[in-house]
């Protein structure tokens, strides 16, 4: 029996070929470019996966490439960016696969806040402009400030903005206009207060709470994720409180099975959604959230794709340590060159692991948003404010070495 991915997160290969082994099933990764995956096709277990290089965001290459391979069973979707590609090949091949409409409504973030806003499930509702046809003073009497204005199906902090006055708005359109192939954007309300995610699995339209994560984000303007735990502790009534609000809201966009990984701010009046993504979330929190149950998350992956209730429903989650995890960032554009102090990481407590998400000579465009990252490090700690602080401390460790951009 065959499993294929069609691209999968930058970590949690090795996850999946643990489950694919256990199971006693093939895995297939299609993917567009194998570089992505370069640290995780370095391991040994590498060789466990069968890679079938084909340009995924072509549905009719990848229907094609899926029929070659024998006694195919299902499809795996991890990713946001190629959601409909698995979706319509699933389909297409009669293969197991969720509500299309309800993974179209959730990745469309405007949409997604006017259809929640309408049944009462967040206070605001989104305004969606395109920034080549609109102007900032316009605007600017639809919307009240603070805002945050966004890529309506953007991840990895990318291409939002925090908007305070008329003239950053002016200044965001345009630096939007910049931007290749950016037609639509969301304008929303900036809700105050600390950031978390709840992770969740649905089946048949049950939805568990797999636990909470903890995020830090850089100083604003910019949105960029900088630190994470798993998992996050909250009172019993609060927890209660929590698993209610983000059912309804699943419940409301008729999401039936799937992961889900739903940020939301805790404001001064309750809970507010940010957005939600419908995969398991990213930045290797499926891997810390493996560590912390001592159980492989990514084995719900194959019983979606084949149609079946994920075994992760039903079995009993006792964290059995704490977990923290800090994005390294280059502190300047140009080529990442590497980084220096991983000798210490034997040394220090909490099992410190370096997770590369660039090879050196790589280009690093930017340092505001995700596409700075140049790997992310994990540790561990009888709790997970442990963990957070063995994490912060081998982090300040590290140097990441840079080569400028050269100037013009």
């Amino acid at each position: 029996m065959a499993i294929a991915a069609i691209e999968t997160l930058n970590f949690g290969l090795g996850r999946l070929v643990e489950a694919a082994r256990t199971r006693g099933q093939e895995l297939h990764l299609l993917t567009v470019h194998r570089g992505f995956y370069q640290h995780e096709l370095a391991q040994e277990y590498a060789s466990e996966v069968e890679i079938v290089d084909v340009e995924t965001l072509n549905v009719e290459k990848v229907v094609t490439a899926l029929k070659e391979i024998p006694d195919l069973q299902g499809i795996i979707r991890a990713t946001d960016l190629w959601s409909s590609v698995c979706l319509e090949a699933a389909e297409r091949l009669q293969l197991p696969h969720q509500n299309t409409e309800a993974v179209r409504l959730i990745r469309d973030k405007g949409r997604l806040r006017r259809h929640l806003h309408e049944r009462g499930l967040t206070r605001s509702s989104s305004i969606v402009f395109d920034p080549h046809t609109t102007e900032a003073n316009e605007l600017a009497q639809r919307l009240s400030f603070p805002s945050v204005v966004k890529n309506v199906a953007g991840s990895s902090s990318q291409n939002v903005w925090l908007v305070k006055t008329e003239k950053d708005l002016a200044t965001t359109l345009e630096a939007a206009r910049q931007v290749h192939g950016l037609s639509a954007l969301t304008a929303e309300p900036y809700f105050f207060g600390p950031l978390y995610s709840v992770e969740t699995l649905t089946w048949a339209g049950e939805t568990r709470v797999l636990g909470v994560t903890s995020r830090t984000l850089s100083p604003e303007p910019y949105f960029r994720e900088e630190t994470f735990s798993f998992p996050v502790a909250f009172p019993e009534a609060t927890a209660e409180e929590l698993a209610a609000w983000v059912s309804g809201i699943l419940e409301a966009t008729e999401y039936r099975e799937g992961f889900t990984h739903t940020e939301f701010i805790i404001t001064a009046d309750g809970f507010e959604l940010v957005e939600i993504n419908p995969r398991l979330g990213g930045g290797k929190l499926g891997e810390m959230m493996s560590q912390a149950y001592g159980i492989n998350v990514y084995d719900a992956f194959f019983d979606l794709a084949l149609g079946q209730r994920p075994a992760l429903m039903d079995v009993h989650l006792e964290p059995r340590c704490g977990t923290a995890q800090v994005k390294l960032y280059a502190p300047e554009a140009g080529t990442f060159e590497g980084i220096d102090g991983q000798e210490l990481l034997s040394l220090h407590p909490g099992a410190p692991a370096l997770h590369p998400t660039r090879g050196a000579g790589d280009h690093v465009p930017a340092t505001v948003d995700g596409r700075g990252v140049v790997a992310s490090l994990i540790a561990t700690g009888e709790t997970t404010e442990i963990a957070y602080h063995n994490v912060l401390s081998m982090a300040g460790k590290l140097h990441v070495r840079m080569r400028p951009a050269a100037r013009a």
